[in-house]
């Protein structure tokens, strides 16, 4: 099959403008030359090729006249900081995946996605092409209920990837990216200020009272996966269902993004590797090896159920720390 040169790297370009957006008010900085930089910044993401969320509205408008189009195939979804955002860019690399125009759709209300996705001409014209055309949903909502009830309802013979990271590691990761949403003010609060404070004072909570958050799922919660795949493999079945164990996609990008190929039905093909994508910028205080102990002590009983569920056992022993 003959491979069709797609510029991917232009559908990566949302992460860097996204960064760059993200420090710019983590830096809260009110020089002249800032300013200008953001407003610019902010001119350039009204044209970009592809969205890692919002989309500006004047686009969806205009794409509402586009012709009718079409609702995701697959879906690849994990919780969030498991990976999923790099999953998706190498996902974008393949001839027979046309990416939306948005990784991350803000609604679960499927008859709204429409407009962020290919139309029925353009999908036809890549499986003339191609042999296949398939266009995937990437928001790493794996924990929400709603999402996979209307997806069900949508598109019962849709094929799952499920991303799951190590939940010790993932913690850490959500912590300096509470830290990034929240603002250098996040960093002064009592709970923020090391990783330990964040985990003790999780863990105190949990599971009475939600912690004071800008990320949208708290914390602790986030890294139990067990129910969540439980209730995504009683809506689309064990065989359309492909667990990706995190670490081995970090490790060994090829393998991993040619499994996911397989599953889809479409030719494996070698994907051309790249910087990760969705990075956080900032330095945070490290995750010290007492914290990690902690949760690992508190996820072991909740990954021993997601291992008889899933038939594998994902290894998340203690281990070094990584960002």
């Amino acid at each position: 099959m003959a491979r069709k040169v797609r510029d991917w790297k232009l559908l990566t370009e949302t992460y860097s403008v996204t960064q760059q957006n993200r420090l710019s008010r983590y830096e809260s900085s009110k020089a002249i030359g800032d300013r200008i930089a953001f407003k610019m910044l902010t001119l350039r993401s009204q044209f970009l090729p592809h969205y890692f969320g919002g989309v500006p509205k004047w686009r969806l408008w205009l794409r509402s006249f586009g012709g009718k189009r079409v609702l995701p195939d697959f879906a690849c979804v994990g919780a969030i900081k498991s990976g999923t955002s790099d999953v998706s860019a190498y996902l974008f690399q393949h001839p027979c995946i046309l990416p939306p125009l948005s990784k991350e759709i803000p609604t679960t209300n499927t008859d709204r996605w429409l407009p962020y996705y290919p139309t029925v001409r353009e999908m036809e014209e890549v499986a003339k092409e191609h042999g296949k055309a398939l266009t995937g949903y990437f928001l790493p909502m794996i924990h929400n209920v709603t999402l996979m009830d209307n997806y069900h309802a949508a598109r019962p013979d849709a094929k799952i990837i499920l991303v799951l990271r190590n939940p010790v590691d993932r913690a850490y990761s959500h912590y300096k990216w509470d830290l990034l949403l929240g603002g250098k003010r996040a960093s002064t609060s009592q709970y923020y200020k090391t990783f330990a404070d964040y985990v003790n004072f999780s863990l105190d909570l949990f599971p009475a009272m939600p912690v004071p958050s800008s990320s949208p799922i708290q914390l602790l919660q986030a890294g139990i996966y067990v129910k969540s795949v439980e209730l995504w493999i009683e809506r689309f079945g064990r065989e359309n269902i492909h667990i990706l164990r995190a670490e081995d996609f970090f490790e060994n990008v090829a393998t991993s993004v040619c499994g996911i190929h397989d599953f889809l039905g479409i030719p494996a093909l070698k994907p051309e590797l790249h910087a990760i994508v969705n990075q956080n910028p900032i330095k945070a205080p490290p995750a010290d090896e007492v914290t990690r102990a902690k949760l690992y002590d508190f996820y072991r009983p909740w990954n021993e159920k997601l291992y008889a569920v899933i038939g594998r056992d994902m290894c998340w022993e203690p281990r070094e720390p990584s960002n």
